[in-house]
């Protein structure tokens, strides 16, 4: 799916990155390395309780520049990548909940835009609660 043109680098902008980010960058942006791993061994539980164990600023930050790639597509109830296998709904359905879930105590304001904390919130709604809310982005699927 296409992202919301208006993002930055990574779907974060520029000020949650910042100018010198502490720690290395990967080489492989952490949500693609994310999906590579999932799409090998079949599974995404151990990978995520892997990464909900890492408590560290640049492990935040990858998160949220995660949570800035996988937000429209989880938004819309799609697995943001093409699986090879028939697990998608499965798999979608756990990042969805670990990202609701593990995210929000992670991920802190003034970091974090607003807009993308109440996008995580929302993946966790589903049905009117997420469509009525007033953070709703306004997503045509």
């Amino acid at each position: 799916m296409a992202r919301p043109s208006e993002r930055g680098d990574m779907g974060v902008p520029a000020r949650l990155v910042g100018a010198q980010p502490r720690g290395p960058r990967p080489p492989v942006p952490v949500h693609e390395l994310l999906a590579l791993c999932t799409e090998a061994s079949g599974t995404l539980d151990p990978w995520l309780a892997v990464w909900e164990t890492l408590d560290h600023d640049v492990s935040d930050r990858h998160l949220a520049e995660a949570a800035a790639q996988w937000d429209y597509d989880l938004l819309g109830d799609q697995l943001p990548r093409d699986p090879w296998d028939n697990e998608a709904d499965h798999q979608r359905h756990e990042l969805a909940s670990w990202l609701a879930r593990h995210a929000p105590t992670r991920l802190h304001a003034p970091k974090v835009p607003e807009t993308l904390l109440h996008r995580i919130r929302l993946i966790g709604l589903t049905g009117p609660a997420r469509w009525d809310d007033p953070h709703w982005p306004g997503h045509r699927y």
